[in-house]
């Protein structure tokens, strides 16, 4: 899930600011410095089936005050079905001329933006997948007062070249995107898509999909936090597509732990409580269904300089 990377939500910030953003447990904090790295190794356990994912690298470099770039490099391993590969994405983008429209400040930028999948099927029978993806994007933020926090939205517009293992082609995305502070410790981050698509399988195809994070937080000490999160991850595809419809949804209590060891570096853990997942994924030719109980850990760490 794109949501998965909340940090990325509260980059809506980021491009007002001169620095850069860091989410530590339950806070989001502006730091002066130009870039931030970030690393960490993750397993998702699925009612037994274990999913291994390394962050090699995902964060920020402002290169002036015009130009930043952002990268998000990670491998990732399905021990059930022998599958291993690459999902990176790499964007550089030039921050635009503040407006103010209808009484809001508006916050944009526009630049180029590549995403690479791959994935290796070790099967007789298994074909391997590839799905890359060349971008222009345009992004446009704002704030309301939503909330007792207030609320950070906005809108992102790609115009791609897909490079499919299949039929290359193209896409065109216009998403809405964004975050509420309810407060109490309550947020929510969320993300509508509306693409067409017109490569491999889908010829003329909508794709209508929705991401949805809820989430309370309750911090223990400087140190630790306790947070219930649910997720929301649901396809919806319509016209000339093998594909009809996939629905993921999982719910569970994390501890959380993030420790300074200088100023620059910090480590950090998000450590699952036994929760439960739900999937269903539906095509042209069948109809799967499985739930069971469900658990991530994740731990890393972050610098900044």
């Amino acid at each position: 899930m794109n949501i998965k990377n909340i940090i990325c939500t509260f980059l809506l910030l980021h491009l007002s600011s001169f620095g850069v953003g860091r989410e530590i447990l339950n806070f989001y904090l502006e730091e002066p410095e130009n870039n931030l790295y970030q690393s960490y190794g993750e397993l998702e356990n699925k009612d037994g089936k274990k999913y291994y994912k390394w962050k090699i690298g995902t964060g920020t470099s402002k290169l002036n005050d015009n130009w930043t770039f952002d990268y998000d490099i990670e491998k990732k391993y399905d021990k059930n079905s022998n599958t291993d590969g690459w999902e990176n994405t790499f964007s550089l983008y030039r921050k635009l001329e503040e407006k103010e429209v209808f009484g809001k400040n508006w916050f944009s930028d526009i630049g180029p933006y590549i995403k690479y999948n791959v994935s290796d099927i070790s099967s007789d029978f298994g074909e391997n997948f590839k799905e890359n993806k060349y971008s222009l994007r345009y992004r446009v933020r704002t704030n309301s007062d939503i909330g007792l926090g207030g609320a950070y939205w906005g809108f992102d517009f790609f115009l791609s070249s897909i490079d499919t293992n299949s039929r290359d082609g193209y896409s065109l995305e216009g998403n809405l995107t964004g975050s509420i502070n309810l407060g109490y410790g309550f947020q929510n981050f969320f993300t509508i898509y509306n693409e067409y698509l017109d490569y491999g399988n889908n010829r003329g195809t909508y794709l209508f999909r929705i991401e949805n994070n809820f989430r309370w937080t309750y911090d223990l000490n400087e140190n630790f936090a306790f947070s219930l999160d649910s997720e929301i991850d649901s396809y919806n595809y319509y016209k000339n597509t093998d594909q009809d419809k996939s629905f993921k949804f999982n719910v569970g209590p994390y501890l959380l732990y993030s420790q300074d060891i200088t100023e620059k570096l910090r480590i950090f853990a998000k450590i699952g409580i036994t929760g439960y997942n739900f999937e269903e994924v539906k095509t042209k030719f069948s109809n799967v269904s499985e739930s069971g109980l469900y658990m991530k850990i994740r731990c890393g760490f972050e610098y900044v300089f």
